[in-house]
């Protein structure tokens, strides 16, 4: 049973983490973490958690904590995970790893030298539906993948967006939309293809949002080349109001023995495939509904638990939240120097 001290737990570890982590076989979270106390008490009492502090330097201290959960905003995750590695604890930290290059870099470095394991929460790979479509990209149905297309537009109200500094500064939080939710994107499209970007295009801009004190963008398209050859478009936006339709979240992928589209938040999946699919035979189109189980952090924690008691895959390693992060980084400098990023990306200050 490795322990859990849990960093940060605010209304996203309440809302989406702390049910699958009473639910998932091998943890226990033993320690809850906040500066506001309020916070600490409600959770505590909530979900049974014995030991509550406002200062994180108590927790690292616990002999009892195996297992830190950096759940703060992206901004903050940098010197946690340092002091929760150099602490010896194994790190599991929220999505984005790092809101810079260099300090994703400088967070694996340190959790190796102290070997410790470091699992990134982009728990939204294990989604049953999107594991649905890797199984389907698998068997063979789409054939050999040539475009994908990945969607992650939803409206934000910029009143919300100005209470919190790292949500509209760009330099804070490193960037908008496309840091915060469309970096969960960019690993998908890793996920289903795995393949290595290795060049970007991006443009991106203001429309909706534009108060003095915003400067992260409100929409975000991206171009990536992939060293399987699959070409891929990733679009974000957090200013995009829907009329009547409900398209939010899709993925499409066209391969050349057929077609995928699908919601992994809804649950919606249309299949067309060459390869036989369904009774009617050859050539069939089906459409159907999953129903989605929601335990996608259950999981993840599962098999990180796994890795850190048994050995083996860490479920989503640093370098995997780097190479996201890459993406998006890439999408960033694009746009900013109006011209295609090649991957690699150079690192620079990486001391």
């Amino acid at each position: 049973m490795l322990n859990y001290g849990v960093i940060g737990c605010g209304a996203v570890f309440e809302a989406f983490q702390a049910r699958s982590l009473l639910q998932t076989r091998g943890l226990r979270v033993l320690t809850a973490c906040d500066i506001d106390a309020n916070k600490v008490k409600r959770v505590q009492q909530n979900y049974n958690i014995k030991k509550g502090t406002t200062n994180y330097h108590d927790l690292l201290a616990d002999k009892e904590i195996d297992v830190v959960m950096v759940n703060l905003p992206q901004h903050l995750h940098f010197r946690l995970c340092l002091d929760a590695a150099q602490a010896g604890k194994h790190v599991y930290v929220e999505k984005p790893i790092a809101t810079r290059l260099e300090d994703a870099r400088k967070i694996i470095d340190v959790c190796r030298k102290n070997e410790v394991k470091l699992c990134v929460g982009h728990q939204r790979r294990f989604i049953n539906v999107d594991m649905k479509a890797k199984e389907l990209i698998e068997q063979g149905y789409l054939g050999k993948i040539f475009k994908i297309r990945a969607i992650s537009c939803w409206y934000e109200k910029e009143c919300e967006i100005e209470k919190k500094p790292w949500l509209f500064n760009f330099e804070l939080g490193g960037g908008g939309p496309l840091m915060r939710w469309g970096i969960h994107k960019a690993d998908t499209l890793r996920y289903l293809l795995d393949q290595e970007a290795i060049r970007v295009y991006a443009e991106a801009d203001r429309f909706v949002h534009c108060s003095k004190d915003i400067t992260a963008e409100d929409n975000c398209i991206s171009l990536i080349r992939f060293d399987g050859g699959v070409i891929a478009e990733l679009e974000v936006s957090n200013s995009q109001q829907e009329a009547g339709f409900s398209r939010g979240e899709t993925v499409e992928i066209w391969g050349d023995k057929g077609t995928l589209w699908y919601q992994p938040s809804i649950g919606l999946m249309e299949l067309y495939s060459t390869k036989q699919t369904n009774v009617v035979g050859k050539d069939s189109f089906i459409k159907l509904k999953l129903e989605l189980d929601h335990r996608e952090f259950i999981r993840i924690h599962q098999k990180f638990v796994k890795s850190i008691e048994e050995g083996g895959t860490i479920p989503v390693s640093g370098e995997d939240g780097y190479k996201a992060l890459e993406m998006v980084v890439a999408s960033y400098r694009s746009a900013k120097e109006l011209k295609p990023m090649t991957l690699p990306l150079e690192i620079k200050n990486r001391a």
